[in-house]
């Protein structure tokens, strides 16, 4: 059986003039995917990650 790890991100991004949020997002959760993080679930700014214990 496999078994999984969790993580869960409050992602609260401050954007400054001319900044593209879905870019910056996209930047956030790819590093995520990166350390092998699956993004789960989603209730509003609280993201839900996780990842198979090897």
């Amino acid at each position: 059986m496999n078994q999984y790890e969790y993580r869960v991100e409050d992602i609260q991004i401050q954007l400054k003039a001319n900044t593209n949020f879905s870019e910056v997002m996209t930047d956030k959760l790819n590093a995520l995917g990166r350390e092998g993080w699956e993004l789960s679930g989603v209730n509003g700014m609280v993201f839900y990650f996780k990842r198979e214990v090897t």
